[in-house]
Parts: C-alpha cells; structure tokens; sequence
C-alpha cells in the first residue's frame, strides 16, 4: 500500500509506461495534507462583510477533497480493473465511487471527505501500461475544473455543486457530445465534456475546354479532420 499527501502530486500504476504485472494487487490512499484550510482573516472579512465586532485571529475553515485526473489509462479491458472509494477504507463497498476498467475514462473524479483509496487489480493473463493519475486539493463540494475542449470553449459561473456549464466549438467544427454538464451532489460532473471535430466538405473540382463546349469533371476533393483527400 502506498500513501500519498497533498496538495498535489503524481502516481503511477507498477512499470508504467510498461505493461503491470499479472495478478497485481496494489493500493493507493490519497490524503489532502491539512483537511481543514484556513481560506482568511478576520482582518480581510471585516473589508468585505462589515465584521466590525469579531475579534481578530482567522476564521473559514474549508474541508478539502481530493480531485485526480487521468493522463494515461488502459487496461485489459473486463478482466483488469481500478477500484476508486472516497475516504480510507480500502474495498468498502458502500464508498465506491467508480470502478474503471478497459481505456476510457471520466475527465475528472472527486472525493467526498479529505480521503481517496485506489486499488489495482490484474488476473493472470496479459495486461496493459497502466495509468498516471494527477491529483490536488480542492474544496469541498466542488467538482474541480473539467478543462476546455480542443478547439472549443467554456461558459459558466463555476464548479460548484449545482453549478451548471455550457461548451461550444470554434466555426467549422462540430460539437460531440453533451452540450451542458452539472456538478452534482456527490462532486461528479454529470457527463465528460464534448470533444469538437472538424465538419466535413466536399470540393468538386471541373475541367472547362478554351471554348466552354465541353465540361468535364476531374474529380472531387473531401476535407476531413487533418487532411485532404481526392476521389476520382
């Protein structure tokens, strides 16, 4: 078992970028370094609140939770798996928060409590490379930044619970996926968020003789993602 603190850092499965080893059993515990964060003064709430009679000293604490995200994932897909619960009891059934297997993957995954345990398990056959997780601290009831697509943007207010975010796609790309995401009760965003692909078109292209009598087509060029192709 591996234990890792806050408020952020990197950890990889056994081997990584190379494949696990088989009938691997391995564990990891988050913890956020210090669960409760002083977020200011009573100084700085006077300024903003008119907190004229409270002493001085520093006041707000917030809980912090875990967020981690994925660099790299693949497993066997249906036969390996990572486990991944809110707080320290590693295998309680009842703090699952998803259990990942094959290569894809949720943008972001947020505990409940200051804690978050991780565990690996392969069966006997070939396996894959693994992963590489992300995490930090954030505050609690927040599902963290889910990011911008490429060739994309964001709206919205925040990432709060409750707090609800729209995405589009730059002119001549095409948004796949859902268009509006909500950070729910439980720190998990609603769905990933869209990717935007480059639309589809198609150029025909005409050969004319000097004197318009005759035309002929050479063929027609068709534009997808990343290249150009031609079809005659």
């Amino acid at each position: 078992m591996l234990e890792t603190f806050g408020p952020s850092g990197t950890f990889t499965s056994p081997n990584f970028p190379i494949q696990y080893e088989s009938n691997s059993q391995c564990v990891w515990i988050i913890t956020a370094s210090d669960p409760n964060k002083v977020r200011g003064s009573v100084d700085q709430a006077r300024k903003k609140c008119c907190l004229s009679t409270v002493k001085a000293g520093f006041i707000v604490f917030k809980q912090q939770v875990i967020q981690i995200n994925f660099e790299e994932f693949d497993l066997e897909i249906g036969y390996d798996s990572l486990t991944i619960g809110d707080g320290g009891e590693v295998g309680d059934s009842k703090t699952i928060i998803q259990v990942l297997t094959g290569s894809f993957v949720p943008d972001l995954i947020v505990s409940m409590s200051h804690q978050m345990w991780l565990h690996l398990q392969s069966d006997e056959s070939v396996g894959s490379i693994g992963f590489k997780i992300n995490y930090k601290e954030i505050d609690k009831e927040s599902c963290g930044d889910p990011g911008t697509p490429l060739y994309g943007y964001q709206e919205g207010s925040g990432f709060l619970n409750g707090d609800v975010l729209r995405f589009e796609c730059q002119f001549g790309f095409e948004l796949i996926g859902e268009r509006m995401i909500t950070c729910q009760n439980n720190n998990q965003w609603s769905a990933n968020i869209p990717i935007c692909i480059c639309e589809s078109h198609t150029l025909f292209l005409f050969f004319m003789t000097a004197h318009k009598a005759s035309v002929y087509a050479l063929g027609k060029f068709t534009m997808t993602p990343g290249y150009w192709r031609m079809l005659f």
